[in-house]
């Protein structure tokens, strides 16, 4: 079966914690020693399973990992494909977005890590995720703050969380990064998934406002996302940036759509 066929369970969202050791530091916060017990629960439970092959004992097997080419230099500089894919993308993005680093093709493991995290609530994955991310966007470093993509109200009280911003979280712990959210959803819209690269564009059209009460006048920012697929999504978030006086708006991913 396709991973979109498999149970889904339903999940409070929480930035992923250090696990057991936090848990048992008594140096942590009251808050933080019960998301690092909410986190141990929901290994009890849930235990970590391959997203490639559903191997049980880690989030990625050997196997698996080995079977899907990560995007690395060589690259190129702004869409960032690897020369080896021989598929620049570069003609796909908006002057707005200066860069773009993702950790490789929505294919294989990474396919499987998105769709799990991102529709069945599989939210213990966002670690195993963030840190190739941090190592793909770290020539997208330094910078000011990680914009993650906003979910309109509606969408995020049906899925129970943002993916990006949750994320977002993850690579900020990592990078020490702050998270800052200029931009809000202002329209709902249909799920991009089945829509082609024009409808996705008339389909996004006026979907972002910009938050009055974030000031991103002169920052470097790094948008972040789950998959980039045509970029509309991305490329209007960028372009509202700039108007609110962004310096810069850059891309960092978890997968892109190749075909």
């Amino acid at each position: 079966r396709g991973f979109e066929s498999l149970p889904r369970y339903h999940a409070t969202p929480a930035p992923f914690g250090a696990g057991v050791a936090s848990f048992l530091d008594p140096g942590a916060t009251i808050i933080e020693h019960l998301r690092s017990a909410g986190e141990f629960v929901v290994d009890l439970v849930y235990p970590k399973r391959c997203a490639g092959c559903g191997r049980r004992g880690a989030w990625l097997c050997h196997d698996c990992d080995q079977g899907l080419r990560r995007f690395e230099a060589p690259l190129c500089a702004r869409c960032g494909v690897p020369d080896c894919f021989q598929n620049c993308q570069c003609s796909a993005l908006v002057e707005a977005i200066g860069r773009v680093r993702s950790v490789g093709p929505f294919a294989g493991w990474l396919r499987g890590s998105v769709i799990l995290f991102k529709y069945h609530g599989e939210w213990g994955r966002v670690h195993h995720l963030a840190v190739p991310l941090v190592t793909a966007m770290s020539e997208l470093l330094p910078a000011d703050g990680l914009v993650p993509v906003p979910l309109h109200p509606a969408r995020q009280r049906q899925r129970g969380f943002n993916q990006a911003f949750v994320l977002a979280e993850a690579v900020a712990k990592i990078t020490g990064l702050e998270i800052t959210e200029p931009l809000l959803r202002s329209r709902e819209t249909i799920s991009q998934v089945s829509l082609g690269a024009f409808e996705r564009t008339r389909n996004i059209e006026n979907a972002f406002a910009l938050n009055a009460h974030v000031d991103v006048a002169g920052q470097s920012l790094i948008l972040v996302d789950d998959v980039i697929t045509t970029g509309a999504t991305l490329a209007a978030c960028a372009s509202l940036l700039h108007q609110a006086g962004a310096r810069s708006v850059m891309v960092a991913t978890l997968a892109r759509e190749m075909g």
